[in-house]
C-alpha cells in the first residue's frame, strides 16, 4: 500500500516514514508543506493519504480536497478536536496526537484495498 505522509515537523515525518516502511507500506514522501504534497501527488500515486491537519500557518485542507476529488482515502492526525478543523476532514478518522504506530498501522490497513480472492 502507498502512503502519502503529510507532516511539518521534520524528525516526526521522517521517524513516522521509517516505522510504517518496517511495517510494510510504501511511503510517498514525506511531505513537510502543501506545496510539496501537491507536487508527490502529481509526480506519484497513492492508496492512502495520513495528513497533519496543522502545518504551520496553514492546513493541509488543499492537499485533503485534492484527495477527496480522486477518491483517495485517508487519516487525519492532530492535536485539536475535529470541531476545529475545516470541513472536509470531518468525514475522515481523525487520531489524535500524540499516535500510536500500532493503531495508526490498524487503521490504514482498513483504508487499503481489500485483498483479492480468485474464483475457480
Amino acid at each position: 500500500m502507498r502512503i502519502l505522509l503529510v507532516e511539518d515537523d521534520y524528525i516526526i515525518a521522517f521517524d513516522l516514514a521509517e516505522q510504517l516502511k518496517d511495517a510494510g507500506f510504501q511511503i510517498v514522501g514525506p511531505a513537510l508543506s502543501n506545496r510539496d504534497a501537491i507536487a508527490l501527488l502529481s509526480a506519484q500515486p497513492c492508496d492512502a493519504a495520513i495528513l497533519d491537519v496543522n502545518l504551520g500557518s496553514e492546513t493541509s485542507e488543499p492537499v485533503a480536497q485534492v484527495l477527496v476529488d480522486r477518491q483517495i482515502p485517508f487519516l487525519t492526525v492532530s492535536g485539536y478536536s475535529s470541531e476545529q478543523h475545516p470541513a472536509v476532514f470531518r468525514a475522515a478518522k481523525l487520531l489524535m496526537k500524540p499516535i500510536r504506530l500500532s493503531r495508526l498501522i490498524e487503521e490504514l490497513r482498513l483504508l487499503g484495498p481489500a485483498p483479492v480472492v480468485e474464483r475457480p
